[in-house]
């Protein structure tokens, strides 16, 4: 296995299509094209919808996905900054998805090897991270999107600011005990910040900010613009996400921010630190499942 090392390459333009829409970024478009999740025992279920003549006109459990949303910070005077890394599970059969912040130090294996998110990441890429959270969690996470700075506050600028409580100081940031409103700069500070007590706290952070944006968007604008926001956030992102992905499942995405109600719910990974990691408790993959309605 080649080994990798973290980068700061600018995405190519052109070079991959992004669909991500996220979730904070995801969702727009991870959301949009993400993949497709097989579920085993469960009825693939089709709903009518209000579409437009000649579109497809039916959702189905095939719609469902699950995504990895990586954003890597690369801004010199700040050589602190944290990857933060968050499972992104959308579902528009049932008007929902979840943001997962997930710690940097927490325990996974990979090429038999055991060793940290973010040591993952940095050696092997998106990708193997990608397919080691899937085996950890018991999830299939299909597709991943990643970025740097300039590609996060992009997206976030075509979203919307963010109103949340602010817990750090930070450049930028001041602790507050009442919702301010973040620009994209100071959003990506918050999920970065090395400020935090512990990872935990940090990648908890990370889920209920990216909730907390998705629920304060115009979920009609997105909608009607879906396409166009394709397009901008193309060259914003590095992914395994394609163009087909994203006519696939353009009209769940479409129907999903057309009329779901503050859709977006935060979870953490659920574990205990030890010797500086953390290791996630092993009942927390059938909790996902549960959450997910995987079973009942």
């Amino acid at each position: 296995m080649e080994h990798r090392t973290k980068h700061t390459q600018k995405p190519k333009t052109g070079s991959v299509a992004i669909p991500f829409l996220i979730t904070m970024l995801i969702s727009i478009v991870v959301i949009g094209g993400a993949g497709i999740i097989a579920f085993q025992n469960i009825t693939h279920r089709e709903l009518d919808l209000k579409v437009p003549a000649g579109a497809t006109t039916s959702i189905s459990e095939e719609d469902i996905h699950c995504s990895l949303f990586i954003l890597q910070p690369d801004q010199p005077d700040h050589p602190e900054r944290k990857n933060t890394v968050m499972m992104l599970h959308f579902d528009p059969v049932r008007k929902t998805e979840y943001c997962i912040g997930i710690p940097n130090n927490l325990q996974l294996e990979y090429n038999d090897s055991s060793l940290t998110v973010e040591s993952c990441l940095e050696t092997y890429g998106a990708d193997a991270l990608r397919n080691a959270l899937a085996t950890l969690f018991d999830q299939e996470i299909t597709h991943y999107v990643e970025m740097d700075s300039e590609g996060f506050q992009k997206i976030v600028s075509i979203i919307g600011n963010v109103t949340c409580v602010v817990t750090i100081q930070d450049e930028g940031l001041q602790p507050s005990e009442t919702s301010q409103m973040l620009d994209a700069a100071q959003m990506e500070t918050l999920l970065t910040s090395d400020r935090y007590n512990t990872e935990v706290e940090r990648s908890a952070v990370v889920g209920m900010t990216v909730s907390a944006l998705l629920n304060q968007c115009n979920g009609k604008r997105i909608a009607s613009n879906l396409d166009g926001y394709f397009s901008a956030m193309m060259s914003a992102c590095i992914s395994n996400i394609t163009s087909q992905d994203y006519t696939d499942h353009r009209h769940a995405v479409s129907y999903f921010f057309e009329y779901a109600t503050t859709p977006a719910k935060s979870m953490t990974v659920v574990g205990t630190e030890q010797n500086g990691g953390f290791v996630m408790d092993e009942s927390f993959p059938e909790t996902l499942k549960v959450m997910f309605s995987q079973i009942s």
